[in-house]
């Protein structure tokens, strides 16, 4: 006779890393370097945000950022070099790691120039700042764009790629002089990024109203990113900031204040944490409102948080991103094989944000000498903050499936080694996947 049992998983408030969420990584402070220095050279004490941390002064992470250059990439018109790509994303992985990219078409410097081809045929550098090129007498945008297109075609869906910075023009690809822009040309590019990523996520530059409503106009899913958080008065003093005169109104008049339900939002640090502590600047502030829009991802530039800040730290880390808890799990503890294995439960998201990658969860029944792998039809990108979800699902198990007792495990997988399962905020991590309890499974009629 079957007897459904109920389980309700312990909750745990500790910080952990997850992929696509949380600090990006500081390759330079890992590994207990010799020194540690702040971004002043200072001297710093070393301290481990846990005891089993590998990195110092810092969050670990699983997740990177990289850029690549738009003329290493594509040196010969058309001719691609994507092993570039492949290298810093297979060097991810080896740190267990998923990548933000982006691919920049142009710095400042000479060396960051457009690839020489382009400059050959436009030899002439407009006056414009943050241009090294311009996008309005030249067909800059008809060039990028089909680069963005190739790009696309190589690595959309690529499993180490948690997302990529959608990228139109300007320095670094930071968006400077998107707003003096071609709406056409502008367009152009919007176009190449949404028919070629079909499958990794997106996130554009909150730079300017016109761009940004070229981006809504296309009805797809996109979010956003900016470069400058935690800028409380580092311009222009208490005249302007971007924390309070540019980024609380302009999420919402720039239309990008649901963004985040369908694709990340990203931050980088303005200056350093260093500069913010050194200035006196409200870090409660700064994390609650980012928190307010919404934040994956924090881009620290891989410089050391300021030892007093640790416990504010730890704490907005726990809330950036997803962070799923399994409040309540029920299932059928007998089950015949050949028939089916129901199970329910109740599902939370306690972090500001959804998963933007569609990782499959999972129930593993694991025996002495066997283990068998359901993969739920549960998206668990639509898992929003702040609403409950109930999940009610039921497996097929197979004919020849081995009598006996069996551990019925819960996971979410990433299908990559080295990264690893996504943890939950609940008791009894084990390998990657969370037991529930046992169930017997009877031979079927023959």
């Amino acid at each position: 006779m079957k007897k459904a049992v109920t389980v309700f998983p312990p909750r745990i408030d500790q910080w952990f890393t997850n992929p696509g969420i949380g600090f990006t990584a500081a390759q330079a402070l890992m590994d207990a370097p010799a020194e540690i220095r702040d971004t002043k050279g200072r001297l710093v004490e070393p301290y481990r945000f846990t005891p089993i941390s590998k990195t110092w002064n810092h969050p670990d992470s699983k997740l990177v950022f990289f850029s690549v250059r738009w003329r290493d990439i594509e040196p010969i018109k058309g001719d691609y070099r994507w092993e570039l790509i492949e290298q810093k994303l297979s060097a991810a992985r080896s740190q267990g790691c998923t990548a933000i990219v982006r691919c920049s078409p142009y710095a400042l410097q000479l060396e960051d120039d457009i690839p020489q081809w382009l400059r050959d045929m436009y030899p002439e550098e407009p006056s414009f700042p943050f241009w090294r090129i311009d996008p309005n007498t030249t067909p800059y945008a008809d060039y990028w764009a089909e680069f963005i297109r190739a790009f696309a075609e190589k690595f959309d869906g690529h499993p180490v790629i948690s997302s990529i910075d959608l990228t139109i023009v300007g320095a670094w690809g930071e968006g400077g002089g998107t707003e003096f822009m071609n709406p056409d040309a502008i367009s152009k590019i919007v176009d190449a990024y949404m028919d070629g990523f079909k499958l990794t996520p997106l996130q554009s530059l909150l730079h300017d109203p016109m761009s940004s409503q070229i981006l809504l106009s296309k009805k797809r899913n996109v979010g956003f990113r900016v470069d400058c958080l935690g800028d409380m008065g580092g311009f222009h003093g208490k005249r302007w900031s971007h924390m309070t005169d540019f980024y609380p109104q302009n999420i919402q008049n720039f239309g990008m204040s649901e963004a985040w339900k369908k694709a990340p939002i990203v931050f980088e640090a303005c200056w350093h944490m260093q500069d913010w502590y050194d200035q006196g600047w409200d870090i409660e502030y700064i994390i609650e409102e980012s928190l307010k829009w919404h934040i994956s991802s924090f881009n620290s530039k891989a410089t050391v948080v300021p030892k007093p800040w640790q416990p504010a730290v730890e704490n907005w880390l726990k809330r950036m991103g997803y962070r799923f808890e399994l409040r309540k799990f029920v299932f059928d503890s007998l089950v015949t094989a050949g028939e089916a294995l129901k199970v329910m439960g109740l599902w939370a998201n306690v972090g500001v944000a959804p998963i933007y990658n569609r990782y499959p969860l999972v129930v593993r029944l694991v025996g002495e000498n066997a283990q068998y792998v359901f993969r739920s039809q549960q998206d668990i990108r639509q898992w929003l903050p702040e609403e409950d979800v109930w999940w009610e699902e039921s497996f097929a198990l197979p004919d020849h499936l081995e009598p006996g007792t069996y551990e019925i495990q819960i996971g979410i997988e990433t299908e990559i080694e080295e990264v690893g399962n996504v943890r939950l905020a609940i008791e009894g991590w084990k390998d990657g996947y969370y037991p529930m309890g046992h169930i017997v499974i009877e031979r079927g009629l023959d």
